[in-house]
């Protein structure tokens, strides 16, 4: 599968700061499976790209910089006015004797941020520091306009010795870098374009860039399914407390998930101070069917909290080492999902890695692996999973490597996920792979099911999103009875989405609640909320171009072929479409899908 990293331009760090964060997954030699890496230093990372072919490192298929128009960037800082003299008083130019040369350019407007100006002026005037200058500019690189940091990147640095042709520079026209809404228009028009392209890739997003608004946009865009299959999130952040009087701290990357609800400490847990039956209920299967030592099926629906109630079962079992977790949505066709779930040996396919690769289920041994959404296997998965989980007398299962021959003995505690029905999950699953994970079923109540737990689980989001400032809990009562009556079908990630709204409102200036034409925090909140997450929100709704000039019959197959579109593209193939309207009673084949397709009915 190939690999696309995305990114939005970030005035703060520029894109020097880019090329060290693909200098880390260079040196690191593959993407693994969760992503964290500490104290990274940029002088170190500076020099990756001068000699790659020392190293086989990992190098990205394709990287995606997203810009947008450089007056857009402007009116989110003035930083490369303000701070343009701070180069000069940089230790590095100091030692090389490039303190004077900075500061005639920096005093010097037709030449400062002009960067062949520049380099034609140095080489003019100061011919023996030509090249210590030209290396030097990395340093200083996040002050220019963005397009002559782009030229900077791909004329004048070591970024082309490894990314030659793999850039791909796409300039959004977003005039408001502070407008959630536009820029959600214009990045979601821009995936559709994109959709097929991406769809075939692994997709590593860094949310952190860019601005408040874009990093809100990619987690509502993901939230509302409109990002492709196979993306993962990271965020990078420098240690401000590290050497306060270095420039370039030393930084991290760490993935985050894509779903962010489900990152919330705080915001769940095993229900210990419930006011409701059905949670009480919760608390005690879980404590019973974690001592039982078979497998546990979670029904409950999306953003209930599947994933933490994983968590907290795993750190209940003392003696677990690990919590392995694969979201089963994200294989994209069964060859992704047995190497990622089996593993494979050195050479098993074109494309592995070279030394081979273990499987989560063999990664997740004395530990616990969850599945989440485990209705999406397809069934010729399903049937080499169920022959992997049957265990021996010592509770072992025997799984096998793609390519290999040989078994390795696994042992580990199960967890399956769905946010499908029973009857559903009949349906969709192998009926000897239902019975082996439907052991021991715990049924997760959703939030609209225990209103009488509404104000804590609103106090434990808000608690659990630890916003900068350390604001209390909201003593609003229009909010509080608001919040009461909603049926809240996102169900934690609703709250912590009002939460958001509240705490952004809470940090806007003056000036930016009239322009906002809100007064209080708890009307902007109903106002963004409602606007994007409720049943009226139209992020993706599809509109039939009927028109008086058509017949019936012409209006029938056009929605036919848009709905074989849609079915393609909502259950990941046709053949997973088929099988979802044949589970609903329909009498739906290949050759139904082709008259769709074909518009048949008007031949």
């Amino acid at each position: 599968m190939k690999t696309t990293y995305i990114t939005w331009h970030y005035t703060t760090h520029g894109v020097a700061y880019l090329k060290h964060i693909l200098s880390c997954f260079f040196k690191k030699g593959h993407t693994p499976q969760n992503l964290h890496f500490d104290e990274l230093n940029q002088m170190e990372l500076n020099t990756v790209f001068d000699t790659p072919q020392e190293q086989e490192g990992f190098v990205f298929d394709k990287v995606i910089y997203l810009i947008a128009p450089q007056k857009s960037f402007d009116k989110l800082s003035s930083r490369r006015f303000s701070y343009k003299k701070n180069i000069v008083h940089d230790e590095t130019i100091i030692d090389l004797g490039l303190s004077h040369i900075y500061d005639e350019i920096t005093s010097n407007d037709d030449l400062c941020y002009n960067l062949s100006e520049e380099l034609r002026f140095v080489k003019e005037k100061y011919p023996d520091k030509y090249d210590a200058f030209k290396k030097s500019i990395w340093k200083n690189i996040q002050h220019y306009p963005v397009l002559e940091q782009l030229k900077w990147l791909k004329e004048h640095s070591n970024f082309n010795n490894v990314y030659k042709d793999k850039l791909e520079i796409i300039e959004l026209d977003v005039n408001d870098l502070r407008d959630e809404k536009h820029i959600a228009n214009k990045v979601n028009a821009w995936l559709k374009n994109k959709s097929k392209e991406l769809k075939g890739a692994e997709n590593i997003i860094n949310v952190s860039l860019g601005s408040n608004e874009t990093q809100v946009v990619w987690h509502i865009l993901a939230e509302a399914e409109q990002l492709p299959p196979n993306t993962r999130f990271i965020k990078t952040y420098d240690d401000k407390s590290s050497d306060k009087e270095k420039r370039f701290k030393p930084f991290s990357i760490k993935e985050i998930p894509t779903n962010l609800i489900t990152s919330i400490g705080d915001g769940f847990s095993l229900f210990s101070e419930t006011k409701s039956p059905s949670r009480k209920l919760v608390d005690k299967k879980m404590e019973v069917f974690l001592k039982s030592g078979f497998s546990i099926l979670l029904l409950g629906e999306r953003g209930i909290g599947k994933s933490h109630i994983a968590e907290k079962a795993k750190s209940t079992l003392t003696n677990q080492n690990n919590l392995i977790q694969a979201n089963c949505a994200s294989f994209d066709n069964d060859n992704t999902a047995e190497a990622e779930l089996f593993g494979y040996s050195k050479g098993a396919f074109t494309g592995s890695l070279p030394g081979g690769k273990n499987g989560l289920i063999e990664e997740a041994n004395k530990g616990v692996l969850f599945l989440d959404e485990i209705h999406h296997l397809s069934k010729l998965v399903q049937a080499k999973l169920m022959k992997a989980l049957q265990t021996d007398r010592d509770n072992k299962m025997s799984i096998r490597k793609m390519g290999d021959s040989k078994e390795t003995k696994v042992e580990c505690r199960l967890i399956f996920a769905t946010n499908k029905t029973i009857k559903e999950l009949r349906q969709l699953l192998l009926p000897d792979f239902y019975d082996r994970i439907v052991q021991h079923v715990v049924n997760i109540p959703a939030l609209r099911e225990t209103k009488e737990d509404r104000m804590a689980d609103w106090e434990k989001i808000w608690k659990g999103l630890k916003f900068p400032g350390a604001y209390n809990i909201p003593q609003d009562d229009n909010l509080n009875k608001w919040i009461k009556t909603l049926d809240l079908p996102g169900n934690y990630r609703d709250l912590q989405k009002i939460a958001m709204y509240y705490n952004a409102y809470l940090n806007f200036d003056e000036e930016t609640r009239t322009m906002l034409n809100e007064k209080t925090p708890f009307s902007y909140s109903k106002k963004e909320f409602t606007k994007y997450h409720t049943v009226n929100t139209e992020l993706e709704h599809e509109k039939y171009n009927f028109n008086t000039k058509q017949t019936t019959q012409e209006m029938k197959a056009d929605y036919f072929f848009e709905l074989q579109k849609w079915a393609v593209d909502k259950f990941k193939g046709r053949k997973n479409a088929i099988e979802h309207f044949k589970s609903k009673g329909d009498t739906v084949t290949d050759n139904t899908f082709n008259k769709w397709k074909n518009k048949y009915s008007l031949k």
